[in-house]
């Protein structure tokens, strides 16, 4: 679910970072060296003895990432003791573990995301009947939906170079198909070459941006730029068509709800704060802001079908 609110998002949660200040200090990267020295091989992915979980192994975590979150948290507990800010370690902030999670609470509300896209799209089919023109756009809305939300899910859970590019190419998908998803309803009507070429346009706009990725060394500044184009594009349309039919189509309203309560929830992302319980930092409780707006969303799309069943009946 994705459009005005993306102007924070990306901004915010896709900004290159090598080094942080947490991993600067002298003590910490000496802690880092030495349990590297003692515990790992010498290309710092396995250990010299057997000496973790199962869990460890089922995420693959390499030996040398783990001295990394072990040596964070006496540096992290200091400063605390100090009443010093927490910095950030390698771009991000420190959160606790919670079964191998990397990041447990935007895991959790990323499923909360993909069950609640899930629950409402079960409501618009026990309500709308699939020969409706517009069945099978909200059917692929659900499902290029659900396939971010599961690599949200995955991403948080364990950051490596595979789980990042499919979160970015995933939620591209998702920025970009609530794009089609609109100009789709508001081409409803127009000749079927019209909405050819916008479906080409569209289709070749996904594949470029994809490939783009995946064939080169990853430009932040191309992705953020990109995504926030087209949400931001996707947002006003949004808003424009539903203040343009508001008279006709009354339901225009719930997209209103809808960009108004995720441009809010992605506010979240303005106030960058270390973990509370070093769980829930500003990112996993945005996760959970956009959770409930995906009412607004469905919403709209069974008022919308049974607007035109009301049409086709005529």
């Amino acid at each position: 679910m994705t459009h005005l609110f993306l102007l924070v998002i990306f901004a915010f949660n896709y900004v290159e970072v090598h080094t942080s200040l947490g991993d600067s200090f002298p003590s910490y990267r000496n802690c880092v060296l030495e349990c590297t020295d003692k515990r790992c091989e010498k290309d710092g992915t396995r250990y010299k003895r057997n000496c973790c979980g199962a869990i460890f192994d089922v995420f693959k975590w390499k030996c040398s990432e783990n001295c990394k979150y072990d040596c964070m948290w006496p540096m992290v507990e200091g400063l605390v003791e100090r009443d010093w800010p927490v910095p950030q370690f390698h771009g991000k902030w420190p959160f606790k573990r919670i079964l191998g999670l990397q990041e447990p609470a935007s895991v959790a509300f990323s499923i909360l995301n993909l069950l609640t896209n899930l629950f409402m799209f079960n409501r618009f089919r026990e309500q709308i009947r699939f020969t409706l023109p517009s069945f099978n756009i909200w059917s692929l809305y659900t499902l290029v939906s659900a396939n971010c939300w599961i690599w949200s899910a995955v991403f948080h859970g364990r950051d490596t170079m595979f789980t990042e590019i499919m979160d970015y190419i995933s939620a591209y998908a998702m920025v970009l198909f609530a794009f089609y998803t609109i100009g789709h309803r508001i081409l409803l009507f127009s000749k079927p070459i019209i909405k050819s070429t916008f479906t080409l346009i569209c289709s070749f706009a996904f594949i470029y941006h994809s490939l783009y990725l995946l064939t080169t060394e990853y430009d932040y500044k191309y992705n953020m730029t990109t995504n926030l184009l087209v949400g931001t594009v996707t947002g006003t349309a949004m808003l424009i068509w539903a203040v343009w039919n508001r008279k006709k189509m009354g339901h225009g309203k719930y997209l209103i709800f809808y960009v108004i309560g995720m441009t809010l929830a992605s506010l979240l992302e303005l106030a960058d704060f270390p973990p509370i319980l070093w769980t829930f930092d500003a990112h996993s409780l945005w996760h959970l802001a956009t959770a409930p707006n995906a009412y607004f969303m469905y919403k709209f799309a069974i008022e919308d079908c049974k607007h035109q069943r009301r049409m086709f009946l005529k």
